[in-house]
């Protein structure tokens, strides 16, 4: 073996480890960036929800702030008309002092249902003033939350391409320079990591989605290490994750993030 072949090897070995180096590093910021997007969509999915409960509450409190007008105003006239009949039969002496009397009670009768029914109405348009500004910071954060994903979903792509480039390097740098021929690889099953376990209702959130044209449907072994802990099987697919139900048999309590899933064949 000649000295400048020697210098080549070495040379070649420092830049596989430093190129691997980097990739394991960046694939760690991936892994850190899903984590965080996981974390935005389902804060996300929780202001949308309080967002549409607002809305059916504003809904109903301009409703009832309507029907609150609506009866105030009858309620005025009501007690203006009675009130001019009041001072009308006074006036006349039509009407003797216990008829007169019960008059009186049921003007001041109808008199408090009207102010009862404006502080109804007071109560009203300050619970409507709370849920509109409510309703404001909802649709702020969830306009907040969306660019914060959009933006996840940017650093991943770009730190799965710069891993990807960092990977082709490795290879084409061992193949051309040792000058040793590379068999085709077969076929190998699909694989990926757990990034979350929810013991509480069966699934596992994974780091397989659109990306890697995984398929709802599809049944994967959950490994840890080379013990087999069960199966799931992927029930919802998005850009670059996927959730999966865990099904029967499987050890649920021992599976954990950074377990190791492959596609079932």
């Amino acid at each position: 073996m000649s000295k400048t072949f020697k210098i080549v090897l070495v040379l070649l070995i420092v830049a596989s480890v430093v190129f691997a180096a980097i990739a394991v590093i960046e694939f760690m910021g991936k892994e850190r960036e899903y984590m965080k997007r996981l974390i935005v969509e389902d804060k996300l999915a929780v202001t949308l929800k309080d967002k549409r409960n607002l809305e059916k509450e504003l809904e109903t409190a301009k409703s009832a702030k309507d029907q609150a007008e609506a009866k105030i105003i009858k309620m005025e006239e009501k007690f203006k008309e009675f009130s001019s009949q009041f001072n009308d039969a006074k006036q006349k002496s039509e009407y003797s002092a216990s008829e007169l009397e019960a008059k009186k009670a049921e003007l001041a009768k109808i008199k408090i249902d009207l102010d009862n029914e404006k502080k109804e109405k007071l109560n009203i348009s300050k619970k409507l003033d709370s849920l509109l500004a409510d309703y404001d910071k909802a649709k702020k954060e969830a306009l907040r939350l969306t660019d914060e994903k959009a933006d996840l979903e940017k650093r991943i792509a770009d730190l799965r391409e710069k891993q990807s480039v960092n990977l082709d390097k490795i290879v084409v740098n061992s193949n051309e320079d040792s000058g040793i021929g590379q068999a085709q690889a077969p076929e190998q099953a699909m694989q990926g990591k757990v990034l979350v376990v929810n013991k509480e209702y069966s699934f596992i959130v994974t780091d397989i989605g659109q990306d890697k044209n995984v398929q709802k449907g599809a049944k994967f072994d959950v490994m840890d290490g080379a013990k087999f802990l069960g199966q799931a099987e992927i029930d919802k697919v998005y850009d670059t994750m996927s959730s999966a139900t865990i099904l029967p048999g499987a050890k649920i309590n021992d599976m954990k993030k950074g377990n190791v899933i492959i596609e079932s064949r």
